[in-house]
């Protein structure tokens, strides 16, 4: 079950896993359901200030990539796929796409 929108806010992206699907909200906010046995629901705490502003969902894992350039995963590392670089000074995400692993 997805939790009520505030009022005037909208889903604006959507990304599905194999069981799962992640949703990006008009006010910066992502929401997760579905299969959760590998943690790809377990979305990080946003910090105060931050937003989200792409969604992107593996097989059995979650990616966020926050406004500031920053991003954010969860869900199954078996690979590694959960392992994000730290980024040099100066350098930011500015996409993200998943994969199988």
């Amino acid at each position: 079950d997805l939790p009520d929108l505030d009022a005037g806010a909208s889903y604006v992206q959507v990304a599905a896993g194999s069981g799962h699907t992640v949703l990006l909200r008009s006010d910066g906010r992502a929401v997760a359901c579905g299969d959760n046995r590998r943690g790809q629901c377990d979305l990080p705490e946003q910090e105060l200030g931050a937003a989200y502003c792409q969604v992107a969902a593996g097989s059995a894992h979650t990616v966020l990539l926050r406004r500031d350039g920053r991003a954010v995963a969860c869900g199954d590392n078996q690979h590694g796929q959960c392992d994000l670089p730290e980024l040099e000074p100066g350098a930011s995400y500015v996409q993200a796409a998943l994969g199988h692993r």
